[in-house]
């Protein structure tokens, strides 16, 4: 393997990374506010990618406003699907494992949801990037793959900026350190939570959209990638954010070259690897191995 095809399959890694990152960093941000495993992300992420490919044909717009348009649908939709339903399960004081079945059944449901919309073929993306390559010396970087890790990393950066900076996230992280402090300091809890479903969404909507722009968009699309990023989110730590953005950059890497090395019949089978040694090995994921060794 020469040092270009290594930058190339590095720069790929890299994008798809940043993909399971922002599905994992919605993951994970959930489980902090309500310790709620919500098997329905997979599908906001598919809500996302269908929505941005709906708004494209009825306006032609550019990637960028597809991606914000396919984010912000994906989080009102997990805002309506949480006030209706989980919450409401709450307030009638269910058992958790209640409430994680309840989203496995969302799952289902919207699934079979998106296939009497949208139909059971997949959709293929329209071409919105230039054709033709970056040529950086030697190496040559396909267009997609660099708008797709910058469009991650910006959301990553607005999702850190949004909970240290701004009233509605510091709400958010208090909730999630203590419901009932938090509750005693005037934070509302319904708000909060919904909030977290709504940025959960947000960031679900915007890897749809860019996986679907990477390969394409179908009813089932999210679901694969919904078992990765929870994956990815158990190598970082569940529950940490740090550790979300990270599992999911070191996930893709490991998959993209593991595909290339070995052969991509396997690369699925990787990642359930990857998690029974996680589990095995460093149940806490990269964020508790540190803070022991500190």
């Amino acid at each position: 393997m020469t040092i270009a095809e290594m930058v190339e399959l590095l720069v790929g890694g890299l994008a798809i990374g940043c993909i399971y990152s922002l599905i994992a960093l919605g993951l994970s941000i959930i489980i902090r506010a309500t310790g709620v495993l919500n098997f329905a992300q997979g599908e906001v992420v598919m809500l996302g990618a269908m929505f941005g490919l709906a708004t494209y044909r009825l306006v032609p717009l550019p990637f960028p406003a597809l991606f914000v348009a396919g984010a912000l649908f994906a989080g009102v939709m997990a805002v309506i699907i949480e006030l209706l339903i989980y919450r409401t399960l709450r307030v009638r004081r269910v058992p958790m494992v209640n409430i994680v079945i309840s989203t496995i059944a969302m799952s289902i449901l919207l699934q079979n949801g998106a296939q009497l919309v949208w139909g059971s073929e997949p959709i293929a993306y329209p071409r919105l990037f230039a054709l033709e390559g970056l040529q950086l010396g030697p190496v040559r970087v396909a267009p997609q793959l660099v708008w797709i890790v910058v469009l991650a990393l910006g959301m990553m950066l607005a999702l850190q900026l949004f909970l240290r900076f701004t009233r509605a996230g510091l709400s958010v992280q208090a909730v999630a350190q203590d419901p009932e402090a938090a509750q005693l300091m005037g934070i509302n809890l319904t708000r909060a939570v919904a909030s977290t479903y709504g940025i959960a969404g947000i960031l679900g909507g915007a890897a749809g959209v860019l996986l679907g722009s990477m390969f394409y968009a179908s009813f089932n699309m999210g679901f694969l990638p919904g078992i990765k990023a929870f994956v990815a989110a158990t190598l970082g730590g569940l529950g940490s954010i740090g550790g979300a953005m990270l599992g999911g950059i070191v996930f893709g890497l490991i998959e993209t070259f593991t595909a290339t090395s070995i052969s991509t019949a396997y690369k699925d089978a990787v990642g359930m690897v990857l998690l029974i040694v996680i589990l095995l090995v460093l149940p806490q994921g990269f964020a508790g191995a540190m803070r022991r060794g500190r």
